[in-house]
């Protein structure tokens, strides 16, 4: 049974979430060959935690002295004693300096670790999860759990150092004092235990849960945000905006849960450390009257044990903070040891080709977000920030044109799609029987209404989902399908950063060839500093049409054997579209291409046209075979050819 658990976020979405043992062994891991420099930062602050004991031994033995002095003068030894304070409290204060920037070098070492660590992780999740758990949790457990580690570990880690070894200095020196003072501190120790365990049992599933609520709260924020024109077009700001509220007043519930919790606790300590200093002073008091003790010992034993109260409520205190940072911990190491998804191809026999796909079921592993990232696709980078981007980092990239004649097309086919069925929710069927294949080489064009289905058949065929019923077959590898999308995304740093994406060892002769390929040689020379130039945020601005023009060098860079263009030139302009459609062309020329049409003129260009109704195909054929047809294709083409703005219905719209 695995170790991992999960915790649900919204609407019932997971992302796995480490166990404590799993975090202790991630941690362990990354502390290997660090563990010296650990070990000499616990000694000083263990000596930290020994100089300031000195003040109560020194305090007692000064009122001794001062008593036995009885008004004959000051004793040589009293000033010596002073000195011998203000000498520890110096000596603390420098321990503390110096062990506090210690570990702050120490800690931003690993905390930076563990950022790079959870960046690298994150751009390895399948698109498919990232879809699934949604954006909102990935950029959560980004930003707001790496900064929860990042504030708490600094704090909690000297206090649970210098706690845990002032508590074992003190019990050692009310024993030197006299043995019956430990009796005092022992009436302590079952009611702190009791708060502890009470403690260890109810916080971390109520942190836990409020971390999983802020996560569901950021995903309905950055979900609205990110598909606002969906959201306005559709009219669902109402539900939108309910969902946020009821995700916000959730996150609000937990956070007073919480607090809830910390009352509970601090009420606890304060009662505890009543009864430990009462006893104390009552055994010291005793043994003063039975004059076992001098007042100076009495003194020094009553300032001892309150050198314990500060260092165990600070323990416990902490532990408010060490829980809420255990379960960030949790959500991030939980991503970076998931298990890596499948790579493996699924690689079609040569006798599907032209006959029935084959026989052997899609296997359910997506392609991951760092082929997909590398190859110019789906899931863009984390910052340096811990934030994660927008869907689409190739960005829009025009349609494709006609890629060679019919003839052309190899013999073997690059996929097979049998009697796909496929839906998001049980008894809502998204796309019903659908069937077809690309052959090597060929452009299939889908056409289809707002909710047709056509940008889902596009996830599948990529990867992202598995069918819920038939076939899919593919016969290149996953790494070699690229999905690009209208969304353009410029990352911060030169563009030579971002041509190389798809390949961090390409020279420059290489980049200037593939910006050439797509007719964008003039790019370059239009920057300040060429290649150099810094791009994307706080960078040169690049224009929409640049960075699609980008975007496709990447694509060449990549060399994918099927593209996926999802709608990749719906927001450009007419004169934009022009340009970027025959980068496009170039680009995908001799690969299999799948293209989302939001243009006819797209469609037109295409090998084949596939008509999705309702998640059915209810047409195909090249553009001539369906003029001839005058079904919807024809009535469509005709609108649009003597110049509609927008597709008429029952192909209106966009894709799902």
């Amino acid at each position: 049974m695995s170790e991992s658990v999960k915790v649900q976020g919204a609407e019932g979405r997971l992302l796995p979430v480490a166990t404590g043992r799993q975090v202790a062994a991630h941690l362990w891991t990354m502390l290997h060959g660090r563990r010296r420099a650990l070990a000499g930062v616990l000694v000083l602050f263990l000596a930290e935690a020994a100089m300031s004991l000195v003040f109560p031994l020194v305090v007692g033995r000064l009122l001794d002295t001062v008593i036995a002095a009885d008004s004959s003068g000051v004793p040589g030894s009293f000033w010596w004693q002073v000195t011998l304070l203000i000498g520890a409290a110096i000596a603390t204060g420098v321990l503390a300096w110096i062990a506090a920037g210690a570990l702050a070098r120490f800690a931003e070492t690993v905390i930076a670790e563990l950022r790079e660590a959870y960046v690298t992780a994150a751009l390895g999740l399948p698109r498919r999860v990232v879809e699934t758990a949604g954006a909102g949790d990935v950029v959560t457990r980004a930003a707001d759990d790496i900064a929860q580690v990042s504030d708490a570990l600094p704090e909690v880690v000297p206090r649970l150092c210098v706690s845990g070894f002032t508590i074992a200095l003190v019990a050692t020196g009310l024993g030197t004092l006299d043995p019956r003072y430990l009796l005092g501190f022992a009436l302590t120790v079952l009611p702190y235990i009791y708060t502890v365990r009470w403690y260890l049992r109810t916080a971390p599933e109520v942190y836990a849960a409020e971390r999983a609520a802020q996560s569901g709260r950021g995903q309905h924020i950055l979900g609205t945000l990110t598909e606002l024109p969906t959201v306005t077009a559709h009219r669902l700001e109402d539900r939108q905006l309910g969902r946020i509220r009821d995700a916000t007043w959730g996150a609000v519930r937990w956070a007073m849960r919480t607090r809830i919790v910390q009352n509970r606790l601090f009420g606890r300590l304060n009662l505890t450390e009543a009864i430990g200093l009462v006893s104390v002073l009552g055994i010291g008091v005793w043994l003063a009257l039975t004059g076992d003790a001098t007042p100076g010992q009495v003194t020094a034993a009553a300032l001892l044990f309150l050198r314990t109260v500060d260092p165990i409520s600070a323990l416990l205190f902490v532990m408010d903070d060490a829980q809420s940072a255990l379960a960030a911990l949790g959500r991030i190491i939980g991503v970076i040891r998931r298990p890596d998804p499948e790579t493996d191809a699924e690689q079609m026999p040569a006798a599907a080709a032209s006959g029935p796909a084959d026989e052997s079921p899609v296997a359910a592993a997506p392609v991951s977000a760092v082929s997909a990232v590398s190859a110019v696709s789906a899931v863009s980078a984390v910052g340096a920030v811990g934030a994660v981007g927008a869907v689409g980092a190739v960005g829009a990239v025009g349609a494709v044109g006609a890629v060679g004649a019919v003839g052309a097309v190899g013999a073997v086919n690059v996929m097979e799609a049998a009697d796909v069925h496929f839906a998001y929710r049980p008894q809502r069927p998204v796309l019903s029987g659908v069937s077809f294949h690309i052959a090597r080489g060929e452009t299939v064009a889908l056409v289809g209404a707002t909710g047709s289905g056509k940008s889902t058949l596009a996830s599948l065929i990529a990867g992202v989902h598995g069918p819920g019923a038939g076939r899919i077959v593919r016969g290149v590898p996953r790494t070699s399908i690229m999905t690009v999308t209208q969304e353009t995304h410029v990352f911060a740093g030169t563009l030579r950063d971002n041509l190389t994406l798809t390949s961090r060892k390409t020279d420059d002769e290489q980049l200037l060839c593939a910006l050439a390929v797509v007719g964008a040689s003039s790019l370059v020379s239009s920057l300040p500093d060429g290649l150099d130039t810094l791009v994307g945020h706080g960078g040169h601005p690049l224009t929409a049409a640049q960075a699609q023009l980008g975007a496709l060098a990447r694509l060449v860079l990549a060399d994918p054997e099927l593209v996926i263009l999802d709608e990749a030139t719906a927001d450009a302009g007419t004169a934009d579209a022009v340009l970027l459609d025959r980068a496009a062309a170039a680009a995908v020329q001799g690969r299999a291409a799948l293209v989302i049409a939001h243009r006819l003129s797209q469609a037109a260009a295409a090998d084949r046209i596939l008509v999705l109704d309702a998640g059915r195909v209810v047409e195909r054929g090249t553009h001539e075979e369906l003029i001839a047809a005058d079904g919807p294709y024809a009535r469509l083409w005709r609108a649009w050819s003597a110049g509609a703005t927008a597709m008429p219905t029952p192909l209106e719209g966009t894709a799902v």
